[in-house]
């Protein structure tokens, strides 16, 4: 029993490191992003030709916008910001994981303005982490990378309980294991109360 739970603990370990190692940047991205004052690069503008038709909601027309462009790794739920300016243009904002399009729709000119951003490799890590299995994606890459993230959750629990039933099996009397674990569950409590 113990050798097929050490197993067990090594290959989940295995299996999940890359999301540990990711979860790991993303705490260190947050933690020291503003003191560095960020680092999005200069935006790439373009244009392009897009028909919107008439008698649309805001709304809709972003989602008429979306279909259009298909823009990698977005999905209409992403939109932020919509608003309209004063020559009653219709402007949003798509969040992805690697960085952000604004976009301006001149529905006269059929036309739109697409200035796009693009995260560091830090930040785009730090993005990656937070997109989570029940987030609305389309796109087959993230909606994968979502699924990776949610068994790893799962696998980083199951080896924090085999790790303490291997620790029970081996060396239960061991003094500083011992402390070290019951300081661990002191503390998480400790924390627990004073942040609720």
């Amino acid at each position: 029993m113990y050798a097929l739970l050490r197993q067990v603990h090594m290959y989940l370990g295995l299996l999940s490191w890359t999301f540990l190692l990711i979860l790991g940047i993303a705490g260190l991205t947050g933690t020291f992003r503003y003191a560095l004052g960020g680092s999005r690069g200069e935006p790439h503008v373009r244009m392009e030709a897009c028909t919107v038709p008439p008698n649309l909601t805001d709304k809709q027309v972003v989602e008429h916008v979306w279909e259009t462009l298909q823009l990698p790794l977005t999905a209409p739920q992403y939109m932020f910001g919509l608003q309209r300016d004063r020559d009653n243009r219709l402007s949003f904002t798509f969040y992805f994981e690697n960085g952000i399009s604004n976009l301006t729709v001149f529905e006269k000119e059929n036309r739109l303005r697409i200035e796009t951003r693009r995260n560091s490799l830090w930040e785009y890590l730090d993005n990656l982490h937070a997109t989570a299995v029940n987030t609305p994606i389309r796109d087959w890459r993230i909606r994968l990378w979502t699924y990776y993230e949610e068994f790893s959750t799962w696998a980083l629990l199951a080896m924090a309980l085999s790790g303490t039933c291997l620790w029970l099996m081996s060396r239960p009397g061991h003094r500083v294991a011992l402390a070290l674990f019951l300081s661990s569950c002191t503390l998480f409590l400790v924390l627990f109360i004073l942040s609720r």
